[in-house]
């Protein structure tokens, strides 16, 4: 799964992060979206995918809370799902085009993205 796959993944090789509130699976919400540039704010979400964990099985999962949208130097894009854990807690991260499979981020990721979104 894109960088869930690569612990070579960092926060310099992504330009843009476009975050917001999920609609539904198969649909990538396009209004309302919140974009982070800046590479402070940008490391945070390469935190999360550097660091997503890969979880056994076949996951049936409610509908996501954000929908992410990962732009790398390299003009690719990647797409999440994303459904952010309570202070403490994981994180369950998902890539659009594999909704078979989730990853659990870790607890400190998921107060860094909870501290992130709330500053916006």
């Amino acid at each position: 799964m894109g960088g869930c796959e690569t612990s070579e993944l960092v926060a310099e090789d992504i330009v843009q992060v476009r975050i917001a509130e999920s609609v539904d699976f198969g649909r990538f919400q396009e209004r309302e979206v919140v974009t982070y540039d800046r590479l402070e704010d940008v490391k945070v979400f390469a935190d999360m995918i550097r660091n997503a964990d890969e979880q056994p099985g076949i996951v049936n999962m409610a509908t996501p809370e954000y929908d992410v949208e990962v732009r790398f130097k390299s003009d690719e894009t990647d797409r999440y799902y994303v459904w952010i854990g309570e202070s403490g807690k994981p994180t369950s991260l998902m890539n659009v085009n594999d909704t078979n499979t989730v990853y659990l981020v870790p607890a400190d990721v998921t107060d860094e993205l909870i501290e992130l979104l709330e500053t916006d």
